[in-house]
């Protein structure tokens, strides 16, 4: 199998599994090809891949699940028996089903997996009152990323005359409750917005119009993913949902110790086996 091309797909609303993407494509060492932002949606018409192509797909992870705005995205891109490497983001906690969750849903899109990952990325409910895994993907998981992009490349040079195994991913099936939507979304300080529109572009789920007074947040379609507060020049998002700053007080408690990447490769199997 050539796989002369490496192609990355990333549903990234804070910039974390991008990043992450990126890397480990780029440690492949193979000619980039496509690069595709499910974060802000694809042009009509499925996206195609062959049995040449490797494609590196991540999302971030949202209480142990992926989002569902980004499952509905991927569903437009379709492999052809494409070697595909999913991969996970998730902010120090756990990630759940979610990286089953991923391999399931590439296998169904016509994907082949031969590896995945766990990696982490700073948490969207990360503040500097409240650090939850701050600075990730820091260079040491950009370097493990380029690492496991390399340790892929590896395994599909070497199997012209072998098979490879899915390899064995935790999570269970059926899959825990996805998130519940909060019903909520980030407050607006209209004295401190500059009205300049980033919010809106930076909203993947396209839950934010600006008005005259500024901009305006529908609370049924946001997915919390804060790219909104992320975003803003000016700091004028903030969480003021109770619920949700308890859940950050929470999260800081309970994720000080440092997680690692993870990594799953299921060994060459002869094909004659």
């Amino acid at each position: 199998m050539s796989n002369t091309n490496v192609h990355s797909i990333f549903f990234s609303p804070t910039g974390t599994t991008q990043k992450t993407i990126c890397a480990i494509s780029k440690g492949t060492g193979r000619s980039l090809g496509q690069t595709l932002d499910i974060t802000v949606g694809l042009s009509d018409g499925a996206t195609q891949f062959t049995d040449d192509d490797l494609v590196i797909v991540g999302m971030p992870v949202y209480g142990g699940r992926l989002p569902a705005l980004a499952v509905e995205r991927f569903k437009a891109i379709e492999g052809k028996n494409t070697a595909v490497v999913p991969i996970v983001v998730y902010g120090n906690r756990a990630y759940g089903d979610a990286l089953l969750e991923l391999s399931d849903l590439c296998t169904a899109q016509g994907f082949r997996i031969v590896a995945a990952g766990a990696f982490l990325g700073e948490h969207s409910f990360s503040s500097a009152e409240l650090p939850i895994a701050p600075g990730r993907p820091d260079e040491q998981d950009l370097q493990s990323a380029e690492q496991f992009g390399s340790q892929i490349s590896q395994l599909l040079g070497t199997c012209e005359s072998v098979q490879l195994e899915p390899p064995s991913l935790p999570g269970n099936h059926p899959y825990k409750p996805a998130m519940q939507p909060a019903g909520a979304a980030t407050d607006v300080d209209r004295q401190t917005c500059t009205h300049c529109g980033m919010c809106v572009e930076s909203c993947p789920a396209q839950a934010i119009s600006m008005t005259d007074t500024g901009p305006v947040i529908d609370a049924d379609d946001c997915i919390w993913c804060l790219a909104c507060l992320r975003n803003c020049p000016v700091n004028a998002h903030s969480i003021a949902l109770p619920k949700l700053n308890a859940t950050a007080q929470r999260l800081h408690g309970a994720c000080q110790e440092r997680r690692e990447p993870e990594s799953f490769m299921k060994k060459l199997r002869s094909a004659t086996t």
